[in-house]
């Protein structure tokens, strides 16, 4: 059984269907030691899982308590400042007809799991699916994901013999590009500066789009590979963030003109044959050893 063909319509059927797969690992890091570990729920456990379902009425918009239990339990607890010590967060996923694609969680207590009836209560957590939580979700056109994938997503734009076509995947590329220079403004207007728990998230995303995305289509530009909209789109784009210089330098974010002049000076040398690599380390040793 697959689960995109047949999804698991009972509780033995997903336990089957977990089961045939390897157990998630949590790689710590040297000097992390977990008050917890995953664990993998009882039947007993399970029920408790569905009984508190049931007594904090928790359920997806349009569904009641229809859920499958996922018996691999997640320690969420070594997140300690987002996160309760003895926080875990219980797998589930939905069995309302139409809605079988929708996966959520719920969180809960080591005592509560423990069937401790004094156990601490946390804060009730909104029905938020897996697929929110994803950091491209805004991007998608559906909720629970893409409704094309692969080659498939780019539909036309991948066929370059059509007159005035760009590269394939430029309008994602330049929804990134846009949505991460958004993040980043909307940073700077907090007034948060470079507070980490703040700072962090928009300057990853930044950083990974302006040294994956946009020097891939400032080198379709170079060789004319971009239509009149991806074009104008691109040029809005960088006159939008040459207007954010002072918030990017006080961010200490790298700035979109200083990545396209090095892009390009790269790509002059790799299509001559005079690009050079870095001299990589064979072997890297990993700061903990994970048991295959």
């Amino acid at each position: 059984m697959t689960l995109k063909k047949t999804r698991p319509r009972t509780q033995a059927e997903l336990d089957a269907y977990m089961a045939a797969r390897p157990r998630p690992v949590r790689n710590t890091y040297e000097g992390m030691y977990p008050l917890h570990q995953d664990i993998e729920l009882t039947d007993e456990q399970v029920q408790i899982v569905q009984d508190y379902l049931k007594e904090v009425n928790f359920h997806l918009p349009g569904a009641a308590h229809e859920f499958l239990v996922v018996r691999w339990a997640r320690y969420t607890g070594f997140q300690f400042m987002q996160e309760d010590l003895e926080a875990y967060a219980i797998g589930l996923r939905c069995t309302h007809p139409g809605m079988e694609d929708q996966h959520t969680f719920i969180r809960m207590s080591w005592g509560q799991l423990m069937g401790d009836p004094d156990a601490v209560r946390l804060p009730v957590n909104n029905p938020v699916l897996a697929s929110d939580m994803m950091t491209l979700a805004r991007y998608r056109d559906t909720r629970t994901g893409p409704s094309r994938t692969g080659v498939n997503a780019y539909g036309a734009a991948s066929d370059n013999t059509t007159p005035n076509t760009s590269a394939p995947g430029t309008d994602f590329d330049l929804k990134l590009l846009n949505g991460a220079l958004d993040d980043v403004l909307a940073q700077h207007l907090s007034g948060q500066g470079r507070e980490i728990n703040s700072w962090w998230n928009p300057a990853l995303h930044w950083g990974v789009a302006l040294a994956g995305r946009y020097p891939r289509l400032k080198y379709f530009e170079s060789k004319g590979r971009l239509n009149d909209h991806a074009l104008a789109t691109l040029h809005a784009f960088e006159a939008r963030a040459a207007q954010a210089e002072t918030a990017l330098n006080e961010l200490g974010l790298a700035l979109p003109a200083h990545v396209a002049e090095h892009a390009l000076k790269q790509a002059q040398k790799a299509e001559t044959g005079h690009f050079s690599r870095r001299h990589r380390i064979r072997n890297p040793q990993p700061l903990t050893d994970t048991k295959k």
